[in-house]
């Protein structure tokens, strides 16, 4: 199995960048590659809860993601499947938060579970493209 892991830093606390990883209203802002949008964002955030991402590219069509949260230790650690419609492929996203000061955060993502590592680069770079959007929020 390929997977890959992406450290990054945030100019945002650590309570809001964590936030952002969880509520439906700051997900809508910028959990969606690209050009595209996020039409609808659910979470029913407790371990064992579930949530549903629909992404929509600007032809309109949609691209919905599913998964189950596996681990919550608030403003720590976050971890959940990741699976597509339509897909039987189930992979597994961990992310770790650190504190740097009260005005910078640190994540660690790490995407676990491809089949092929073509796979887990395609995945990678729509991780790199969410991030950077992440980024620009004022949180």
């Amino acid at each position: 199995m390929h997977q890959f892991s992406l450290n990054v830093k945030f100019d945002a606390p650590l309570e809001r960048l964590y936030e952002a990883w969880h509520k439906p209203e700051l997900l809508q802002q910028w959990f969606a590659p690209g050009d595209m949008l996020v039409a609808q964002a659910m979470s029913s955030f407790q371990e064992g809860g579930k949530f549903r991402i629909v992404m929509q590219d600007t032809d309109f069509s949609q691209h919905i993601l599913m998964g189950q949260y596996q681990t919550i230790v608030p403003n720590q650690r976050l971890a959940f499947t990741w699976q597509w419609q339509d897909s039987d492929l189930m992979t597994h996203v961990s992310l770790d938060f650190a504190r740097v000061n009260d005005s910078t955060s640190e994540l660690t993502l790490t995407h676990s579970g491809f089949p092929d590592q073509e796979m887990a680069d395609d995945h990678q770079d729509g991780w790199i493209a969410c991030l950077e959007k992440l980024s620009l929020l004022t949180l």
